[in-house]
Order: structure tokens, then C-alpha cells, then sequence
């Protein structure tokens, strides 16, 4: 028969126990919570320019592979956080982000890379990329949100790149989307496609602007 220690010492033992498993699902949870915040951006919940780097190397690691990224600037976006304030800025942010997950575009990875900027990684040949590009720049271009009962457009400006034989590298394709992006807005075209005879103006932008890591 079992004793009354024998039974309290079952009883600490299993009370140990619970507790135990109980602290691994807490570190668990607060480890997976951790990674998620590493990785994503707060305001939008979009992957990060961390994460967005890491996937991209990782794409062009395989040389053989078509990747391209087009990057997204939000045309006017100064003057709206000047007009209205950053929490409106903070909201047309968010809005945008969810615009473009919505899309659900093909082998696309979207983030939010800094500021007003978005990037769409994707992993597919040029007619699927630029694909991916036109279909975020009409949604924005279509989308508005109203912020203190006025319409504010989405519309974004969209450099894209693909990644060839003589660039094969994140800071080197981003250099180009960058590039072609600004040749988007000094042209008021919705998307621009990188170039050779953008090659200047890559450069420009490489020295002028924040350097891709």
C-alpha cells in the first residue's frame, strides 16, 4: 500500500513537474515572440529590412536563379505627415502595407524596408516580376484613405531590378531598383525598369543616398 509520503512526495513531484512544462511553453512562446520582432516591423507587421536582406542573399545565392526586387516610395508622403501629422503617416503606412499583402502576388516576399519604403522580393523570371510590380503600383494608385475626411491617394512610385550575371548581389540590385525609382518619379511613371542608361544615375543615387548592406 502506498504510504502518506509516498503519497506527498508523487504529489511534489508531479507539481514540479507541471511546473516545469509549464516554464518551457513560456520561454518557448516568449522565444518565438522574439524572433517574430527581430524580423518584422512594428507599425506595419511586414517583414523587415533584416529579414528582407537575409531572404534576398539567400536568393541570389543560387546563381541561377531569376530573383528581382522592386522597391516602392510613396510619392507625397512628406507632405502628408507635415499636413496632418505621423500618427496620419503611421495610418496610410499600415494601409499600404495591408494593400499590398492583400494582393497575394506569386512568389513574392513583401516588406517594409525603411520610412515610406516598401520592397517586393521575387522569386521568378522578368514576366512575373514585372508583373508583381504593376499589380502593387495600380493598387496603390487605386487605393485612398481617408484621414480626417479627406481622400489621401497611395499611389507609389516603383523601381525595378533583375538580377543578372554582373549583379548578383543585394546592395548591387537595390542600388539599380533605387535608381530606377527615381527615374519613376523625375518621369511620373508608375513603374520604371532599370537600365543601362540609368547606370548614372545609379551611381548618384549610391552616393547621395543610404548604403544597402
Amino acid at each position: 500500500m502506498q504510504t502518506a509520503w509516498q503519497t506527498i512526495l508523487l504529489a511534489i513531484t508531479t507539481a514540479n513537474l507541471v511546473a516545469l512544462l509549464v516554464q518551457n511553453r513560456r520561454l518557448r512562446t516568449a522565444l518565438a515572440t522574439a524572433r517574430h520582432e527581430a524580423d518584422h516591423d512594428p507599425l506595419t507587421g511586414l517583414p523587415n529590412r533584416r529579414a528582407l536582406l537575409r531572404h534576398l542573399n539567400a536568393l541570389l545565392a543560387d546563381r541561377a536563379r531569376p530573383v528581382s526586387v522592386a522597391l516602392l516610395d510613396l510619392n507625397d508622403f512628406k507632405a502628408i505627415n507635415d499636413q496632418h501629422g505621423h500618427a496620419a503617416g503611421d495610418s496610410l503606412l499600415i494601409h499600404v502595407a495591408d494593400t499590398l499583402t492583400a494582393l497575394d502576388l506569386p512568389t513574392a516576399y513583401i516588406g517594409r524596408m525603411s520610412g515610406d519604403e516598401f520592397l517586393i522580393v521575387t522569386d521568378g523570371g522578368e514576366r512575373t516580376s514585372r508583373e508583381n510590380a504593376t499589380a502593387a503600383a495600380d493598387a496603390l494608385d487605386r487605393s485612398t484613405l481617408a484621414i480626417f475626411g479627406e481622400p489621401v491617394n497611395c499611389r507609389a512610385s516603383v523601381g525595378l531590378a533583375m538580377a543578372d550575371h554582373g549583379t548578383r548581389t543585394a546592395s548591387g540590385l537595390l542600388t539599380r531598383a533605387d535608381a530606377a525609382m527615381y527615374d519613376a518619379k523625375r518621369h511620373g511613371a508608375a513603374v520604371q525598369v532599370w537600365h543601362h542608361t540609368t547606370a548614372t544615375t545609379a551611381t548618384k543615387a549610391a552616393a547621395s543616398r543610404r548604403r544597402y548592406r
